[in-house]
């Protein structure tokens, strides 16, 4: 088995991928045992160019392909493949478990080492991805490829090194496809916004709706929110996805409101875009253009979105409020409930999350806890909202709790904006 050139970032040259797959055919061909293509992708490299500079930076380069070099037996092959990206065959291993072993120590070797300025550690992740000859395939371009494939699979599970595997690579592939059908959707804009009225308890009247997004594909017919919310989340796709609803909602506020509706929306705000510097900007630009009141719109923030960073996100909720805006803490209840942050959270409504308000008619234990959050809430001068309503009981029992806003499939389902017009004419507002 032939050797590849030395590992230089900064070489004038590096393997083409052609000269790679040529290489690896001359080792299929010499090879007597089981044969490692390994692809190594060290991550957050930008991140360090950014921080140290793009000296700093090719240097750390350089020094990881010094130590993959070093780690390598005569014969075997290494290549650098991209910017932060290597693959290195390896042959003559005796089964898959050492081919494991070897990805293991070559990330080993790979952890950062060198301080950075003022002594600080310099840390980036290193992960690999493995594909084997004969089990996996004997074309030498299909064997690369499916060790890159492995190498998604490692960071689409976090973990460190992942072997290839045809069940985990056609999840991954579904995954994929449904991302690329989900962004062509958001950049075109075939997408619904459903919305789910929102009941005054005390009143009997409808007070608002939460809008929630919905997606037709022409490929996979009516997609459940939970498959292409976590392909969104997996993709980074949700920032999209809400700025698509959020400009659908507040359009739609709008017209709530030159038809005579005193009706508000509620848009969930995933936990990346509380921390974006435009978001407020956004906002006020949206308000703007569809001539909406601010109090109209509600955001949805859960309890989790506020913890990595509590004074961040105070802010921004407070600028949120400075507009006119309203703050929902949606699922109440299930995440980092704490008096700590609490007692000067910048929000005017909490939402018990549904697992408390389903149960609370057979469960004494989810009855005291839906009461309590109720006398909590009102104490701070919160309004609550319960989701989740699916019988009359519950809805009776939350009324004698003096819940503020009841939510759920027994008031109504969500449904297109022309339904729910409807809807609202039906019941006679």
């Amino acid at each position: 088995m032939t050797t590849a050139a030395a590992l230089n970032p900064s070489a004038s040259a590096r393997i083409a991928h052609e000269a790679l797959v040529g290489r690896l055919q001359e080792a299929i061909a010499a090879s007597t045992g089981i044969m490692a293509v390994i692809t190594i992708e060290a991550t957050e490299f930008p991140r360090l160019f950014a921080r140290f500079g793009n000296e700093r930076g090719r240097a750390l380069l350089t020094q990881l392909a010094e130590q993959l070099g070093n780690a390598l037996r005569p014969g075997d092959i290494a290549a650098q493949v991209g910017d932060q990206t290597f693959v290195v065959v390896i042959g003559n291993l005796k089964n898959p478990g050492h081919a494991v072993l070897a990805g293991k120590k070559l990330l080993r070797v790979c952890e950062p080492e060198s301080p950075g300025p003022s002594s600080k550690s310099i840390r980036y992740r290193t992960r690999a991805g493995i594909a084997l000859h004969p089990v996996h395939c004997e074309d030498p371009e299909l064997l690369i490829q499916r060790s890159q494939v492995a190498l998604e699979i490692a960071k689409d599970e976090d973990k460190d090194l992942a072997v290839y595997d045809d069940q985990r690579a056609g999840k991954l592939q579904v995954a994929w496809e449904m991302r690329d059908e989900l962004a062509d959707a958001v950049r075109e804009g075939d997408l619904d916004v459903h919305y789910q009225p929102k009941l005054d308890l005390a009143t009997d009247r409808v007070c608002g709706a939460e809008a929630l997004m919905r997606w037709f594909s022409p490929v996979r017919g009516q997609v459940p929110p939970s498959a292409f919310f976590a392909v969104a989340s997996e993709f980074e796709l949700l920032g999209p996805m809400t700025r698509f609803v959020l400009n659908a909602a507040m359009r739609t506020a709008a017209t709530w409101q030159r038809d005579g509706h005193d009706m508000g929306v509620a848009v969930n705000l995933p936990p990346t875009m509380l921390l974006e510097d435009g978001l407020v900007d956004m906002l006020q630009s949206l308000l703007s253009i569809w001539n909406a009141p601010a109090e109209t719109l509600t955001l949805e923030i859960t309890e989790s979105a506020i913890m990595p960073d509590v004074d961040t996100s105070f802010a921004t909720m407070k600028r949120i409020k400075e507009l006119g805006a309203r703050i929902s803490i949606d699922d109440f209840g299930t995440g980092y409930s704490s008096f700590t942050y609490f007692k000067s959270i910048p929000a005017d409504e909490l939402k018990i999350d549904r697992t408390f308000v389903s149960g609370m008619t057979g469960n004494d234990a989810d009855r005291h806890i839906v009461e309590t959050i109720i006398d909590l809430a009102h104490r701070f001068n919160l309004a609550v909202v319960a989701e989740g309503i699916e019988h009359e009981a519950t809805l009776t029992a939350l009324r004698e709790l003096h819940c503020d806003i009841g939510q759920g499939f027994f008031i109504a389902r969500p449904m297109p904006q022309s339904q729910l017009d409807t809807w609202l004419d039906a019941r006679l507002y």
